[in-house]
C-alpha cells in the first residue's frame, strides 16, 4: 500500500455501534449512547505497524489532553482551574470563564468545578 499508494476498499469501511455511556441510565435517551468504530482486524494490524516504524516522527499539540498517553481530561480541567486561579492571584478580573464539557466528558466531577 505504501508503494503503490493504493488503499484497500474494506480498510475505509468500520462498523458503527451504539455504546451506552451509563448503565444505570435512561437507555431510552440519545445522549445516554455515543458511537465507537469497530474497523476490520487487518487494518487494525496495518496501522500497528505504521505506529511502530512512524512512532517517533508523529507528533500532537502539548494542548491536546484526550487520547495521548499519560494525559487526560482531567488534566485539562486542572489546567483551565490553575489559570483561573493564577489570573485571581495576580490581581486580574475574569470577567467571563466558559468552559462547555457536556459532549467531551462522560461525566464531571463535583470537586472539579470552578468556585
Amino acid at each position: 500500500m505504501l508503494v503503490h499508494s493504493f488503499v484497500l476498499a474494506y480498510f475505509c469501511f468500520g462498523m458503527i455501534v451504539p455504546l451506552l455511556k451509563n448503565k444505570h441510565g435512561d437507555a431510552s435517551r440519545l445522549h445516554m449512547y455515543r458511537g465507537i468504530t469497530l474497523s476490520s482486524a487487518v487494518s487494525k494490524l496495518f496501522e500497528s505497524v505504521l505506529v511502530g516504524i512512524f512512532g517517533e516522527f508523529i507528533h500532537s499539540s502539548e494542548l491536546q489532553f484526550g487520547f495521548k498517553r499519560n494525559s487526560s481530561c482531567c488534566h485539562a480541567v486542572f489546567t483551565f482551574n490553575e489559570s483561573f486561579r493564577y489570573f485571581i492571584k495576580n490581581g486580574n478580573r475574569v470577567h467571563c470563564v466558559s468552559l462547555y464539557v457536556a459532549k467531551a466528558f462522560d461525566k464531571i466531577l463535583p470537586f472539579l468545578t470552578v468556585l
